[in-house]
């Protein structure tokens, strides 16, 4: 049973209540509305202008010809690099990650495509690192082969230049997987949903820790202490960035054992570069703790800041067919970063000197919010 008075005397008071805190109403209002918008522009393309490493080794018409087949369908971007001049040099390059696609056309592809004697192949090196991306791939290679195949076979037949028995030849099509070559798409998923538990849980950590400090009345009491402000920050997160290691580690582990999937790079660098992202992490909830007025405050600041980094930073949605503006959020977020490095390392075998840059800039980020947690809080003290 109720009363329609009570509920609207009720109703009245929450209302006003939540409308005086302007900041609430504000998240509440935008923060749906900005994500649906960012999130949308990030998956609504396709992806279109693959990076795509060629060695020609046929170099006569009829191989150029198939390349501007490639370059006219808009989803693949044709380079070629003088230093790649053999099929070993190639599939390093694309082993790298630099290139989704190795294209290699043989010496003989021109004069079997013109003689119809014997079909003519093509050679395809495949970055299997996303599995779904890589399938998507391997389909628009094929679909594009399959069509410029019947193209020639047409022209060759008005002109007369094929004999009938050549006609209709299919280009076949040689695909050579590297960096998971089952193209499994756990390999690529497990390692990512590591980077995010990790990346949640770190924050949430320390995201609170200032707050509820102040809320208890305990700050204060800290801040008679003779403890500079920097030996209070590093107090908090050591702990938490112990245990965020100790929990990497393990989850490293089940990841093992358990999924069989295999570290193929260096452990040792594995686990300086999450240390460092776990003290990146930590770095960005103590911000978040410095930022809140109340619990309520840092935990809705924490998630708004989550789900961008859940969904822009590379786990789900690929960083390449996003516009630019939004790959900028995407640089910005240090999940994308520590994503590349754990990826590499695991699928690829890379160490430091393939990831010296994401590792760099995931250090910088772990200085740059830690300064500014440092600042934010001697400002509030003062």
């Amino acid at each position: 049973m109720f009363t329609q008075a009570g509920v609207a005397s009720i109703f009245k008071k929450e209302l006003i209540q939540l409308l005086r805190d302007r900041y609430l109403v504000g998240f509440i209002i935008a923060l749906p509305i900005a994500q649906l918008l960012v999130t949308g522009l990030a998956i609504q393309r396709d992806m279109k202008h693959i990076p795509t490493l060629v060695l020609n080794r046929d170099k006569h018409y009829a191989s150029y010809e198939l390349l501007k087949a490639f370059e006219q369908s808009s989803y693949f971007d044709i380079k070629t690099l003088a230093a790649v001049q053999t099929d070993e040099a190639l599939i390093r390059t694309v082993k790298t990650g630099q290139y989704r696609l190795g294209l290699i056309i043989p010496p003989d592809y021109s004069k079997n495509l013109l003689s119809g004697q014997s079909a003519s192949q093509v050679n395809l090196v495949l970055d299997g690192t996303n599995a779904n991306i890589s399938k998507s791939i391997l389909d628009a290679a094929q679909a594009i082969l399959s069509n410029h195949a019947l193209e020639v076979s047409r022209q060759n037949s008005l002109q007369g230049g094929l004999g009938s028995a050549g006609r209709g030849r299919p280009i076949i099509l040689q695909t050579k997987v590297i960096n998971n070559p089952d193209l499994s798409p756990s390999i690529f998923l497990i390692p990512g949903i590591l980077g995010v538990i990790m990346h949640l849980m770190t924050v949430l950590f320390t995201s609170s820790s200032i707050v509820r400090e102040r809320e208890t009345g305990t700050l204060e009491q800290l801040m008679v202490t003779p403890l500079l402000v920097t030996d209070l920050m590093l107090g908090k997160i050591l702990p938490y960035a112990l245990i965020g290691l100790l929990d990497m580690i393990l989850t490293l582990g089940v990841m093992v054992g358990f999924f069989s999937i295999p570290i193929s790079g260096g452990f040792g660098f594995l686990c300086i570069a999450s240390t460092v992202f776990i003290l990146t992490s930590l770095g960005l909830g103590l911000l978040i703790s410095t930022c809140s007025r109340t619990q309520v405050q840092s935990v809705q600041m924490t998630m708004g800041l989550l789900l961008p980094s859940l969904l822009l930073s590379g786990f789900v949605f690929p960083l390449e067919p996003m516009p630019w503006f939004i790959k900028v959020i995407s640089y910005l977020l240090p999940l994308t970063y520590y994503l590349e490095i754990i990826r590499g390392v695991v699928i690829k075998g890379s160490g430091f000197i393939e990831l010296w840059q994401p590792f760099g800039l995931l250090a910088i980020s772990t200085l740059v919010l830690m300064t500014l947690s440092i600042l934010r809080f001697r400002k509030q003290v003062a």
